[in-house]
């Protein structure tokens, strides 16, 4: 009896070591996967941030130095996408879960197809709005009224992406709103130009709809990305950024050679102060920086979420006066800064719930393995 129950015990503690050496396995490898994704979600937002100040910068210059056309500014916003070819046309490794994922999904490329015309068609709308925007108010009011999408991508996610509303989230959101409103009450005389009150109105009506535009479509793509695109590999998201660009750049396109404005355009490269050479490498910088904003925008929503995506934005925007001030030389007025310190507050509150989330995934996932400790 004792050398059985010695025996048993001996197996026990056996089966007690493969747990551990298992679970120590996982659990490295769960590290590294993780180390992995934050890697890539610091490249994307990188991406995001130094292409929307470059961005936004270089459209603000364009129409200072007496450039006037909406279609090409809205053209050089998505005409980089040939830039992905390359990612395009590198092979990725494939499992055999992926492989089998792709021969169930045959039968869907009339879905996929769909969800890019229609993301592509909305893009065109919402960067059209984002280029009167920009038109008609300087980088930092246009930056700070932008910062009002973060709210927007709130209310979105919660219906259409199963986003939880907290306290520290509605917070957040008013704190934002109120930022984005007190701009309306500048008088925005000395900042680069004259700047009546129409026109002050023409953009941030513009700006506002573009990013609770931008919000919807930021929804609706990561519910793609759920629901239709459901390969785990980052091509998708190269794929997406490329063919909503191809369809961007047609429709823009055909939009120019519609409204005539392609006729004016030796004669705006003529009457660009800085001249062609400046108006053609303007454009070029333009069409490279949103394109590595689209990827980077895209890329987060793929790895994190939605709302994520959009916090970056909004820390986009709230550093685009300072850059507005630095290159640009415009003003930091008393209101400017009180929507600044807004938007940061709002930007903080968010942050803290999705530390509060990271601590409660911790406890969750804890919480199993004590008890199996205890049941041993």
């Amino acid at each position: 009896m004792e050398g059985a129950h010695e025996k048993l015990l001996h197996l026990s503690f056996d089966e007690t070591q493969v747990a551990e050496s298992s679970e120590i396995a996982k659990n490295s490898s769960l590290q590294s996967s993780k180390l992995i994704q934050w890697l890539q979600v610091f490249i994307f937002t990188f991406f995001t941030l130094g292409g929307q100040a470059a961005g936004t910068l270089l459209g603000r210059v364009y129409y200072e130095q007496g450039a006037k056309s909406r279609w090409i500014a809205t053209l050089a916003q998505t005409a980089g996408f040939p830039f992905l070819l390359p990612f395009l046309c590198y092979p990725s490794p494939k499992n055999h879960d992926d492989q089998q994922l792709s021969i169930d999904h045959q039968s869907s490329v009339l879905v996929r197809a769909s969800v890019y015309i229609f993301l592509g068609l909305f893009q065109v709308a919402n960067s059209m709005l984002f280029t009167v925007g920009v038109q008609y108010l300087p980088v930092s009011t246009y930056s700070l009224i932008s910062g009002s999408q973060l709210a927007f991508t709130a209310l979105t996610s919660f219906f259409l992406n199963g986003q939880k509303m907290t306290a520290i989230i509605l917070n957040s959101i008013v704190l934002l709103s109120f930022s984005s409103s007190v701009i309306i009450f500048q008088d925005e005389t000395g900042d680069s130009g004259e700047i009546s009150r129409k026109s002050l109105f023409i953009g941030f009506a513009a700006t506002t709809l573009g990013s609770l535009g931008y919000a919807l479509q930021f929804s609706l793509t990561e519910l793609a990305f759920q629901k239709v695109f459901k390969s785990g590999t980052l091509k998708v998201v190269m794929k997406m950024s490329f063919y909503i660009g191809l369809l961007v750049t047609l429709t823009s396109s055909i939009g120019l050679f519609v409204s005539d404005e392609w006729n004016d355009l030796e004669k705006e490269m003529r009457e660009f102060r800085s001249g062609k050479l400046s108006y053609v490498m303007n454009l070029v910088w333009t069409a490279i920086s949103w394109q590595l904003y689209a990827v980077g925008s895209v890329g987060l929503v793929f790895k994190a979420s939605a709302l994520f995506s959009n916090v970056i934005i909004n820390l986009g925007g709230s550093v685009g006066p300072i850059f507005g001030m630095v290159f640009l030389k415009e003003k930091m007025s008393g209101l400017k800064v009180l929507s600044l310190l807004l938007g940061l507050w709002g930007y903080a509150s968010y942050t803290y719930q999705h530390y509060l989330d990271d601590l409660e995934a911790k406890a969750s996932e804890a919480k199993p393995s004590t008890e199996a400790g205890d049941n041993f």
